[in-house]
């Protein structure tokens, strides 16, 4: 499902879904990333010939397993006889840095789920810096959102100075579950941390379905009927016959993509967000 040789076709280009990337002033996106021991710094490079070189270097703490790239290539899609297809392979592979800490991977789901991209870019950008933990990088100082417990310690007028309110609830049941599970989650299987994440109440499931799939790199998480699959299938294929209805989209889309829907979900969300703007 993942594919790391792309040949010489081109570079593929980054996909910064999660609200923690930004564009620097040398045009380069770059992402502080938590791992269980570790910060990592994600750099994400243009480069000349079109996408992007991504780099993953230690920040601060122990080094073990960096987080994981992974590569996705539309020449692997098998035809359907949909012009997706050929939409797709015109804008060529796709690059995406997986999250490897559930509570990042749960802020960029609430988001995701809640407001545009670049309003959360903005709003979780203002947050790190004025309440976050600050790092030294080789290109500057970055941010990382606020930890969990920073999170249930901020009184209701933060979150209205930072903007946060309609996401308050949200980040404050995200950050209980994230303490409440602690490191438990990594000895979860996906399809049980999934489960476990859908019962947050207020679109758990679409924030499980976002969350798992950042960390795990499988798309099918992402449900089917997925508000942000369908509009982008739309827009990409206005002039077919795809059901705007959620229902009647859900299995249309699994029968269309079938075995390789996390691959065509990936490559279908990252098409509005492969060049994140500086909030």
């Amino acid at each position: 499902m993942r594919h790391q040789g792309v040949g010489a076709r081109r570079r593929p280009a980054v996909m910064a879904d999660h609200p923690g990337w930004r564009r620097d002033g040398q045009g380069r996106l770059r992402r502080l990333l938590r791992s269980p021991d570790a910060v990592w710094l994600a750099v994400a490079t243009p480069s000349s010939g079109g996408g992007h070189e991504i780099e993953v270097e230690l920040v601060d703490g122990r080094p073990g397993a960096a987080p994981r790239v992974d590569v996705v290539d539309p020449a692997t899609l098998t035809e359907t006889g949909s012009r997706l297809r050929e939409v797709l392979l015109a804008r060529g592979p796709v690059t995406r840095a997986r999250s490897s800490d559930l509570w990042d991977a749960l802020v960029g789901a609430v988001f995701r789920c809640t407001m545009p991209a670049e309003q959360a870019r903005g709003l979780y950008r203002d947050a790190a810096i004025g309440l976050g933990e600050c790092y030294g990088t080789r290109l500057g100082r970055e941010q990382l959102f606020p930890e969990p417990a920073q999170v249930l310690d901020l009184s209701d007028d933060v979150f209205d100075v930072y903007g946060l309110a309609l996401v308050r609830d949200r980040l404050r049941t995200a950050a209980s579950t994230v303490r409440a599970l602690r490191s438990g989650w990594q000895r979860l299987s996906w399809d049980v941390l999934y489960t476990c994440l859908a019962q947050l109440p207020r679109d758990g499931s679409l924030i499980a379905g976002a969350a798992v799939a950042d960390l795990s790199g499988d798309f099918r998480f992402v449900v089917s009927s997925d508000f942000l699959v369908r509009n982008r299938v739309h827009r990409l294929e206005p002039a077919s016959s795809w059901p705007q209805d959620a229902l009647r989209f859900s299995p249309r889309w699994q029968a269309m993509t079938g075995i390789q829907r996390s691959d065509w979900t990936l490559l279908i969300l990252a098409d509005p967000v492969r060049h994140a703007t500086d909030p």
